[in-house]
């Protein structure tokens, strides 16, 4: 890790402190839209099956 020396922050620091609040952003979304997500996890299934089918 990097310390900035005028300030004292540690580089990275705030990306850690930011995840539970993305996480909480992406549950609500899933919640409130279930068919979104639902349809976004088909579509990314099936372009990993043809990825890995090499098509």
């Amino acid at each position: 890790m990097v310390t900035d020396t005028a300030t004292g922050a540690t580089a990275g620091a705030s990306t850690t402190a930011a995840k539970p609040q993305i996480v909480d952003q992406v549950k609500s979304f899933a919640k409130q839209r279930p068919y979104a997500v639902a349809t976004l996890a088909g579509v990314l299934g099936v372009a990993l099956l043809n990825t890995l089918r090499g098509k």
